[in-house]
């Protein structure tokens, strides 16, 4: 007989994220596909995007008689900054798509459903066996709804946090005990967050998430069926039921690049189970990685999306642009130094090129300079923060200094700083659904279709264009590249006033890109020989000699005849 392991014994499983136990209170909901089913009826309301920013924000206490404290209490008070978390975003994308995933992922796991019940009697293992049928329903006759979603982006951009503020405003585990006059006694998990074991094996994800069930719920899973001979095959059916008796409604795997540490199928195999799991069984599952994650998961997971129109999400640094502008300006308002810095172009751009918009870098190296500041009773300058960063900060620099220079040498030795392009492009042509680009990476792969772009703002973009006397066809195209070319949190207003401005100044879809380099060749043919006049009130003047204008200049010019509108009318126009 095999002896069990002995939980007690090995040590005290701690988890990596806890949340809320409650009372299940259940709320009528609005939407169709949501009514009856008690597992959505107990979630808090949808929340929208003003509640979400007030809930994840974290910053420091400060009031600006701190600064007057003593050095030692001054420099405890810096340290606040580690904690520091600004809404961006990315943190409200993050949140929205969690939110989707749970409940979309329930609709088809109603506890009152004979097919959800005729599971039990069937067995996981058989039902895993089976897998689906052409119409994606399982063995007992439920056609899942839930779908995989891949976080993937640069090391200490704020993933992680992003995950685990969105699911912390969440209740982790409900407890139910009736339901419209039904006895229905059950503990529902919410979701749940593990770490990917860094050897990436299977069993040990099997084994943790048997242990982080014990954690939350007081149960004894690991010690029941965890002993010496337990393998993978055997563990895998049981995950899958213990995951649909406790209503698992979101499973996140964070650390997912320590897969690519596996041998040649290992991390095939992993991928493959999540799958099994997103499509057999029902239960949502959202993967976290660096980008030396994509070559792996552009393999099987990418087939566990299941067009629900969720997209997967790459956050890169931030790019020099609104983004920094603004994270940088709320950062520096949190100043203990006695002598204060007001933020300036000098200090805003070496603070970027110090960082290259890696938000975890920006934070410790601002502790650091005011560390330094505070110390020497001086004043955060750019040349302190350079030297703070060149002393203090020298394990980083030559990474940094690689992402500035662009060099591929220094790159390929961490890719995880920067996407390999080749990989990235075969992920994408794999992705069933577009993928959401935020940060630096956007602007570099906008070329791809499988890119998701901002759909309201790309359709109001494609009305302005036509409105102004564009063809539909140009006006999608114009509206592409205004999007592709500008700050994705740029203000509306601007991005419609840049296509009118297109608009005004294009002769066609070739001139998109750069509306002044074409030429009209026809006509300079025909007038070889001979020089047309124009008028001074022709319209052709504001365009003559356009190879050697810009497209502002241009825009002036017609202005300024009075043959369009200038930026003030057109803001009033086009709200």
């Amino acid at each position: 007989m095999v002896k069990k392991i002995d939980m007690q014994q090995l040590y005290r499983y701690t988890p990596s994220l806890r949340g809320k136990q409650v009372e299940a209170q259940y709320t009528p909901q609005v939407i169709d596909g949501y009514k009856d089913n008690p597992y959505i009826e107990a979630l808090p309301p949808i929340f929208e995007e003003e509640y979400v920013a007030m809930k994840i924000k974290k910053y420091p206490d400060y009031h600006e008689e701190q600064r007057k404290l003593g050095k030692q209490v001054r420099m405890h008070l810096v340290q606040q900054i580690s904690d520091y978390v600004e809404p961006l975003p990315n943190h409200l994308l993050v949140e929205q798509r969690l939110s989707r995933l749970i409940r979309h992922g329930y609709k088809a796991r109603n506890p009152f459903s004979p097919e959800y019940i005729r599971q039990y009697h069937i067995g996981f293992k058989e039902i895993l066996d089976a897998d689906v049928n052409e119409e994606g329903h399982n063995l007992a006759g439920v056609r899942s709804t839930a779908a995989g979603l891949a976080i993937v982006g640069v090391s200490g951009q704020g993933k992680t946090t992003a995950i685990e503020s969105s699911l912390l405003l969440y209740p982790q585990v409900i407890q139910h005990k009736a339901y419209k006059g039904n006895f229905f006694v059950q503990k529902q998990i919410v979701w749940m967050k593990l770490n990917c074991p860094f050897d990436g094996s299977i069993k040990g994800l099997c084994i943790n998430f048997l242990q982080e069930i014990d954690a939350h719920l007081g149960t004894n899973y690991f010690q029941k069926f965890v002993s010496k001979g337990i393998t993978v095959d055997m563990l895998i059916p049981i995950m899958a039921q213990i995951a649909t008796l406790h209503a698992l409604g979101l499973l996140v795997i964070d650390e997912i690049q320590n897969l690519s540490t596996l041998k040649s199928g290992g991390a095939e195999k992993v991928l493959n189970y999540f799958t099994q799991l997103i499509n057999t069984i029902g239960v949502p599952v959202v993967v976290i990685g660096t980008f030396k994650a994509l070559k792996v998961l552009s393999g099987s997971f990418s087939q566990a999306r299941r067009c629900t129109g969720q997209g997967d999400f790459i956050i890169d640094r931030l790019d020099e642009g609104e983004e920094w502008a603004y994270f940088i300006q709320r950062l520096w308002r949190y100043q203990w130094t006695s002598k204060k810095t007001d933020l300036n172009d000098s200090i805003r751009k070496t603070m970027y090129e110090l960082s290259q918009g890696i938000i975890d870098i920006a934070v410790k190296l601002y502790m650091l300079a005011q560390w330094e500041a505070i110390d020497s009773n001086e004043k955060i300058t750019s040349t302190l923060l350079k030297s703070v960063a060149k002393r203090y900060m020298q394990l980083v620099q030559p990474l940094l200094k690689a992402l500035k220079l662009n060099n591929p040498e220094g790159l390929s030795l961490v890719d995880d700083l920067k996407p390999n392009w080749d990989v990235l492009d075969e992920y994408l042509q794999k992705s069933i659904e577009k993928v959401e680009m935020e940060g630096e990476v956007r602007h570099h792969i906008y070329r791809d279709e499988k890119v998701s772009q901002d759909q309201d703002r790309y359709i109001e973009l494609v009305k302005t264009a036509i409105d102004f006397g564009a063809t539909s066809e140009l006006a999608e195209q114009i509206a592409s590249s205004v999007i592709a070319h500008n700050e994705s949190q740029r203000d509306l207003v601007a991005l419609r006033q840049e296509v009118v401005k297109i608009v005004l100044t294009t002769n066609g879809i070739s001139d998109i890109k750069n509306p002044l380099e074409s030429e009209v060749k026809p006509e300079k043919k025909r007038n070889k020989k001979q020089s047309t006049y124009l008028e001074e009130e022709d319209l052709r003047q504001a365009v003559a000699n356009r190879t050697k204008q810009n497209s502002d200049e241009i825009y002036e010019k017609l202005v300024e005849k009075g043959n369009t509108l200038d930026e003030e009318e057109l803001s009033k126009l086009i709200f």
